[in-house]
């Protein structure tokens, strides 16, 4: 009976190991998730797996189980003691849902306009300011920073915002 388990990959071979196990026809689940870095003073975007040396595969543990251990780019079958470890499809349809057009899991964005933020680096390190709105086509957020008797407007990348609790 086809059930999702836990591949563990070699190093940086996730990809290697979903291609090659889809070619041989199994259903394999490799999310990636989206990162923010800032180097040199600007804000460069990372695709990483979410999971990193892992990826799900939907498949028989008697009939498959040699197909998927020695494939290509496989380290092994994750497993708690001599059974392979069991993921419920309601996970797997739990990240499914917060995966975008693109197949990449985007970090949620949880602010409210008059929010309390921290701006995380760049310019305005550390200044506190209030949230004022999402600007979406744009990857952005505006904010009112918070200076000596003046809330000038400046649009960050939301990456570089964090809520103040």
């Amino acid at each position: 009976m086809r059930q999702w388990y836990v591949i563990q990959t070699k190093p940086k071979k996730e990809a290697e190991a979903k291609s090659y196990l889809s070619m041989k026809g199994l259903e394999i689940f490799f999310p990636l998730l989206e990162s923010f870095a800032q180097k040199n003073g600007r804000v460069n975007r990372e695709v990483k797996p979410l999971f990193p040396n892992y990826i799900f595969g939907n498949f028989d543990a008697v009939e498959d189980y040699t197909l998927v251990k020695y494939g290509k780019g496989v380290n092994k079958i994750v497993s708690f003691g001599s059974e392979p470890a069991q993921v419920s499809q309601l996970v797997i349809e739990e990240i499914r849902t917060r995966i975008d057009e693109t197949g990449v899991v985007r970090k949620r964005f949880n602010l409210t306009p008059n929010d309390p933020v921290r701006v995380k680096s760049g310019p305005f390190r550390d200044f506190l300011g209030i949230f004022e709105k999402w600007l979406p086509e744009k990857e952005r957020v505006r904010i009112l920073l918070n200076l000596i008797g003046y809330q000038p407007q400046v649009e960050l990348h939301y990456s570089l915002v964090e809520k103040v609790v």
